[in-house]
């Protein structure tokens, strides 16, 4: 279960879903358990004492928390009337549809698919979802061919793997293949797990080392879970691999930003 904060975000996403415009009133904030609402949750996690007041800091909390992002806000809120209005729809709706398959296991190549299609939105270069079960390339040769047009000289999957520890392939708009880098992004249908991270990365790294043009820990692994990620969450130590979340797929705010120095 994500924070209140987040919760009370992707109570806002459902109601902006079904109409452009809502006023989010008490009965909007509570939980589906009667002895947990998130208003109460929310003012203990912000330290406020009125809806109105929790409402404005979870709003202001959300901007810096999608600022970090390189993203705006998905909707705007005007405290005075109450209002919110979506900005971003698709991503709202997005949102408020992975709130809907979170920790259900049947529904994790949906997560896959639906997470490439987000990252497809906010970069550049080429996006290839290769995780299991796929509807094509579903015979190792196959699988093992396709892999080769991407720099892949020696086959990934060997024994019974299934997919060779890949969910999502990011060839970056640089370079030639084999020497184009490569992002990896694996995908959690759940809330951050460090373990679980660890046994991913573990694997596409295995599989990274078929690689005919780029030494094994040249690429980039992403881990992308369906949560949000901040800074609170995440250990002090170093990581071998880059913690994702769905605001990391809201759709980038600015052009991208090139300083002279």
């Amino acid at each position: 279960m994500p924070t209140p904060l987040f919760e009370f975000f992707e109570v806002v996403a459902e109601e902006l879903s079904a109409a452009q415009l809502k006023v989010i009133t008490h009965g909007d904030l509570q939980t589906n358990e009667a002895d947990s609402p998130l208003l109460a949750a929310l003012m203990k996690e912000l330290k406020t004492l009125s809806m109105e007041d929790t409402v404005r800091g979870a709003v202001k909390k959300l901007e810096s928390h999608f600022k970090a992002k390189g993203a705006k806000l998905p909707f705007e809120y005007l405290p005075d009337m109450g209002r919110f209005t979506a900005v971003d729809s698709e991503f709202l709706s997005f949102v408020n549809e992975m709130r809907g398959i979170r920790t259900i296991g049947k529904r994790s190549r949906d997560f896959e698919c639906r997470v490439a299609h987000r990252i497809g939105i906010r970069t550049t270069g080429s996006i290839h979802r290769v995780g299991h079960p796929r509807d094509r390339k579903k015979k190792k040769v196959e699988f093992n061919k396709y892999l080769n047009t991407l720099g892949f000289s020696r086959p990934v999957l060997l024994g019974m793997e299934k997919d060779g520890g890949f969910d999502i392939l990011w060839l970056l708009p640089l370079g030639t293949v084999p020497h184009r880098p490569i992002v990896s992004v694996q995908c959690k249908n759940g809330e951050f797990n460090m373990d679980a991270a660890d046994t991913s990365v573990g694997a596409a790294s295995r599989s990274f080392s078929q690689h005919g043009g780029l030494q094994p820990g040249v690429h980039v692994p992403c881990v992308l879970f369906n949560d949000y990620i901040r800074s609170e969450i995440l250990t002090r130590k170093q990581l071998n691999f880059v913690p994702l979340g769905l605001s990391d797929l809201a759709a980038i705010a600015p052009p991208i930003s090139v300083k002279l120095i």
